[in-house]
């Protein structure tokens, strides 16, 4: 993906509401300049949405970028979870990807330090 694109999918994140890359390219040619920024303009004038802090950089959809990044992974998990729900056998890359991983790393985890037992240390 290149550079630019990357910042389109930024731009357009949650408008209108998580859709895929072809999708998002599609919707960013027909809705008009003016649209797309009004997010942006509240941002400017008003602070973040969600937790209306004014120094802060900005994400997308007049979030901050850690509300954004918030949000983001709370819908990543919340698609997830009913997706896996749905239809387990037909589950996004990405979400195969991850379960993958876990899957993968799963005896790793249990050679990990437990939290606060000091004859676990590390080192």
């Amino acid at each position: 993906m290149t550079k630019r694109e990357k910042l389109l999918l930024e731009d357009i994140f949650l408008q209108p509401w998580f859709l895929s890359q072809q999708e998002a390219f599609a919707v960013k040619r027909i809705v008009p300049p003016e649209h797309r920024h009004k997010m942006r303009f509240y941002f400017d004038d008003y602070g973040c949405l969600k937790c209306e802090k004014r120094n802060v950089q900005y994400g997308s959809n007049a979030l901050c970028k850690s509300c954004m990044q918030r949000v983001k992974l709370r819908l990543f998990f919340a698609i997830k979870r009913r997706w896996t729900k749905a239809s387990p056998a037909n589950l996004p890359r990405t979400f195969k990807r991850m379960a993958d991983a876990q899957r993968l790393l799963k005896d790793l985890v249990a050679l990990l330090p437990k939290k606060g037992d000091p004859s676990r240390a590390g080192g």
